[in-house]
């Protein structure tokens, strides 16, 4: 047989899907790199336009932050102008105040004498009729002014609100300057970084000179030149930062005025409320068919909830000063204030320190029975030692549990603004230096308001009456926060000063 040879072929198939690949590689790699060349070249024309906007941005800021300071300064004057205003009234208050006081006293002389008078003409069998009746009208006419009187002093307490309300609108616009303040703190601080970037080129510029040392004398002054203006640029830069930091200054100094102001205001506000209060205990001695009173709250609610601050401070008249007796006074301030709510039916008492609790069971209502049930609240309290912070957020959040199930009334018994807490955001947490402890108080206070006014208390057919009693209320502070919160929620504030 024959033996036949294939002929030998140049290319095989093989060979040629190995070309066929290297060529597909070679393009994918000429498409990828045309495609980066593309996005850097975009991205340096994204980079170009970011300098000029930031550049522009930087113009604008100056420009903002010369209106923003003019516009502080008068801002600053006519807050200036509206707390003498305020002062102004509150002298005029006060004046009318110490009237009201010298004729109600006069009319309780009066009435004094009158009763005396009554009292020996019925003792006298002798005493004619026509004397009987004569005494009778003198004393008439005297609860007349006496009643006169605590219109007119019920006027001055509304008038008290009202500078109150005003009072807290300014210490808004205070808390509002401060904020922008802190802006002008930031720019300056800014403008320092600005500076040292200004004397960081002086430097480069005096480096760049005695490196241009061996040049031309041409290019020595251009140097020269090219230094000078940054050593002009760096004493600007400087005498702008100097004349922030005096307005700083400036607007700190004017701030601190106003908040000592506006605290007088507050304190003055809150005498004229302790002295309402006890002109109305005083008239509801004289009349017992009066609807019953405690300091001049009045006593009403069914299901009645008791919220009682157990902190530290109740033990205390200030950081520094034990108070022995300051815990049993309140414990038996609670206990009459049980012992004067007529229609109350069921109750419960919650205390709050650092967190909230039931004092007595778990939180099912407890039948009220009189004597009994205030002893075993008035003992309960007792074995108490106030301790810790004041989370007062925790006890409404427990209290308002029981809301569903009827509650109608809550009488809060508070020295102390919220201090530990929700309230503050991350950023208010987070700054350093921290926020003052008088300004994070503020802060919580707010947000209790808020949430109650929102959430908790938010208006409806079964909206729950919140009565406040302060112990040692001397803060401003605090006597407006337990006021405003008991105006806000249909109750009545009254502060128990010391014993």
């Amino acid at each position: 047989m024959r033996v036949r040879h294939k002929q030998p072929t140049l290319v095989s198939m093989w060979m040629l899907d190995v070309f066929c690949c290297a060529l597909g590689c070679v393009t994918l790699l000429w498409l990828l790199n045309t495609r980066q060349a593309g996005d850097q070249t975009a991205a340096a024309k994204a980079a170009t336009v970011d300098l000029a906007r930031v550049r522009d941005d930087l113009k604008l800021a100056l420009t903002n932050l010369d209106s923003t300071k003019l516009r502080l300064n008068s801002e600053v004057a006519q807050l200036t102008t509206e707390l003498g205003a305020v002062r102004t009234e509150k002298s005029d208050l006060a004046r009318n105040l110490g009237i009201a006081r010298d004729e109600a006293k006069a009319a309780r002389e009066l009435l004094d004498a009158t009763k005396t008078a009554l009292n020996a003409a019925e003792v006298k069998i002798d005493a004619t009729a026509k004397d009987l009746v004569l005494a009778r009208q003198k004393a008439d006419d005297a609860d007349d002014l006496l009643r006169r009187k605590q219109k007119e002093a019920d006027q001055l307490a509304r008038k008290a609100a009202v500078s109150a309300a005003t009072a807290e609108d300014l210490a808004r616009l205070v808390r509002t300057t401060e904020e922008e303040r802190a802006a002008l703190e930031r720019r300056a601080a800014e403008l320092r970084l600005t500076l040292a970037d200004l004397d960081t080129r002086l430097a480069s510029a005096a480096a760049d000179a005695k490196t241009m040392a061996t040049k031309s004398a041409a290019d020595l002054a251009a140097t020269r030149t090219a230094a000078e203006k940054a050593a002009t640029a760096a004493a600007a830069a400087k005498t702008a930062a100097t004349k922030a930091d005096t307005d700083l200054l400036a607007a700190r100094g004017q701030i601190r005025d106003l908040r000592k102001q506006i605290d007088e205001a507050n304190a003055t506000i809150i005498d004229l409320q302790g002295e309402k209060a006890k002109l109305a205990d005083k008239t509801n001695k004289l009349d017992p068919n009066d609807e019953k009173r405690f300091a001049g709250i009045a006593m009403t609610g069914r299901s009645v909830v008791f919220l009682v601050d157990t902190s530290g401070s109740m033990e205390k008249t200030d950081s520094q000063t034990a108070a022995p007796m300051k815990w049993p006074n309140v414990c038996d301030t609670i206990a009459r204030v049980m012992r004067s709510v007529p229609t109350m039916e069921r109750y419960q008492v919650v205390t709050f320190a650092k967190d909230a609790r039931w004092l007595i069971g778990n939180g099912d209502w407890r039948t009220y029975e009189g004597e009994k049930s205030v002893t075993e609240v008035r003992e309960a309290l007792g074995r108490i030692r106030p301790a810790d912070g004041t989370n007062m957020h925790a006890g409404f959040e427990m209290v308002f549990g029981l809301r569903p199930r009827g509650l109608d009334t809550i009488y809060l018994f508070s020295d102390g603004l919220p201090n530990i807490g929700p309230g503050l955001s991350p950023a208010q947490l987070a700054m350093n230096p921290p926020l003052e402890e008088t300004r994070q108080a503020e802060i919580m206070g707010r947000f209790i308001r808020d949430k109650l006014r929102s959430t908790w208390n938010r208006p409806a057919a079964d909206r729950v009456r919140i009565h406040s009693i302060g112990f040692y209320y001397e803060s401003p502070d605090l006597g407006a926060f337990l006021w405003a919160l008991a105006r806000e929620n249909d109750g009545s504030f009254v502060g128990m000063s010391r014993p």
